[in-house]
């Protein structure tokens, strides 16, 4: 009697898996921006915004946009890996907080890339997009 060998063939379901795993970064960045547009974010004292508005103590975090405008699209790093970048300068700041040497006084950390993952349903969403063509 001889061995019998099946070989399969997968890279079709690998394909289809990358492809489910950036509509999955996809979504978790189209949360984030509806994170940073929810008046939901504490902050310690009011502010006049640069289009002359008055930014109260609850707000969303965004000002002219420039945080918001600087996040880039889902890009993928490594095997099962996508990485969303924002680009301004001041993103790790409002992101995780900061506090100041040279003047007196800190940010609270606002951390809309994480309230939007927290809010995901990761494995539905990924269901979701592995069901989309």
């Amino acid at each position: 009697m001889s061995d019998v060998t099946v070989t399969l063939d997968l890279r079709d379901l690998d394909e289809q898996t990358d492809r489910a795993l950036k509509g999955v970064a996809v979504r978790a960045g189209q949360r984030t921006q509806q994170q940073m547009q929810a008046r939901r974010w504490a902050w310690p004292r009011t502010t006049p915004r640069q289009n002359g508005s008055l930014a109260g103590t609850t707000r969303n975090i965004v000002d002219e946009g420039r945080l918001r405008d600087s996040q880039t699209d889902p890009r993928r790093v490594a095997p099962h890996t996508y990485q969303i970048d924002w680009t301004a300068p001041y993103a790790a700041a409002v992101f995780l907080g900061a506090v100041f040497r040279k003047r007196s006084g800190s940010l609270p950390a606002r951390n809309a890339p994480l309230a939007a993952i927290r809010g995901m349903n990761l494995a539905s969403d990924f269901a979701r997009a592995w069901r989309q063509p």
